[in-house]
């Protein structure tokens, strides 16, 4: 899981700062905190928002904390509803997706968070296939 982690993510960096305006970044650190569940999480955004700042010329640290306040939610509501579903995650990655490309000022926007929360959905169920796990279990990462 580790290994696919790490491949998605530079593939999604590689997309995210060359082609597309995607927030395919966003989608990739929720799938993880959603998976997980673990704290980790919060540095690899951080770390993954300044490595994103670097390659698009952004001002340093706004991607990082626009990642860090979005998990921050995201793993809050952690206790009140079931996360690990398809459902949650095609919400959240849509709404964190629209408030994203509203913070950077990017068109189309519905369109493409729209799109975002597809690839959400998908990937989301791709790692579901492969860890073979359901809401309710825990898992070790």
């Amino acid at each position: 899981m580790l290994v696919l982690s790490i491949i998605t993510l530079f593939l999604f960096i590689l997309l995210e700062t060359t082609v597309t305006t995607i927030p395919l970044l966003l989608v990739v650190i929720l799938i993880m905190a959603v998976v997980s569940k673990k704290s980790w999480i919060f540095l690899i955004a951080f770390i993954l928002g300044i490595l994103a700042d670097s390659l698009l010329f952004n001002m340093m640290g706004k991607t990082s904390l626009f990642f860090v306040i979005f998990l921050f939610i995201i793993l809050s509501y952690d206790r009140k509803f079931e996360i690990r579903t398809v459902y949650f995650v095609l919400i959240s990655s849509f709404l964190g997706s629209l408030f994203y490309l509203i913070f950077y000022g990017y068109n189309s926007i519905f369109m493409q968070s729209f799109l975002s929360s597809i690839i959400a959905a998908i990937l989301f169920l791709a790692v579901k296939r492969i860890l073979k796990f359901d809401a309710k279990s825990k898992l070790a990462i």
